[in-house]
């Protein structure tokens, strides 16, 4: 009995050890993250005063004239919309810390699924939309590559009642607000 319980208690504790080291871990690549993208422009938005996306520019000023690479720090679902689109024929998009779970939809197809994204996501086409419904660990880091954007097209969402693309210059959200931070001169 006694050896059970000093085996149940060095259990608890590695296991104590374990979460803790986890936690280190992860402020450690925090911190230095950080520290790394203080260099970038870019700009946090809210929804309802809460932080639901930062965008790092790491290359690009977001006028989509050329190739751009950005830093998506995800702080919140996007469950407050529709689906949406983007203004590429495509985009990558590589997870390198935390993971999302997304719903889709893609119009050629007239299919609804639900991926979750670990590793990588290769986002093909105008007529795919998406919405980022969980982020299982509380947030999500990913690296983007996109290419110039298409002339001409206003990405948009997907409304579920007319089955219709509706730009995004159609629907505001009230309760949405951006700040710019840094020395470029941003375009987005």
């Amino acid at each position: 009995m006694q050896s059970q319980l000093r085996d149940s208690i060095s259990v608890s504790n590695e296991n104590q050890t374990t979460e803790t080291s986890k936690e280190i871990c992860q402020e450690r690549h925090d911190s230095w993250l950080h520290k790394f993208l203080k260099r970038f422009s870019g700009k946090t938005i809210y929804v309802y005063d809460k932080q639901y996306l930062t965008r790092y520019y790491l290359l690009g000023d977001g006028s989509g004239k050329s190739f751009e690479i950005y830093v998506h720090h995800m702080h919140a679902t996007d469950s407050f919309r529709w689906l949406h689109n983007h203004p590429w024929k495509w985009f990558f998009s590589f997870v390198f810390s935390g993971s999302y779970i997304q719903d889709t939809y893609d119009r050629n197809t007239n299919k609804f699924g639900k991926q979750h994204i670990r590793w990588f996501n290769v986002f093909r086409g105008l007529n795919r939309y998406h919405s980022i419904r969980e982020l299982p660990r509380g947030s999500a880091w990913t690296l983007v590559l996109a290419p110039p954007k298409l002339r001409d097209y206003n990405w948009g969402y997907w409304n579920d009642e007319t089955n219709q693309h509706v730009e995004d210059n159609d629907i505001g959200h009230e309760s949405a607000h951006i700040e710019i931070f840094g020395n470029k001169q941003l375009k987005d």
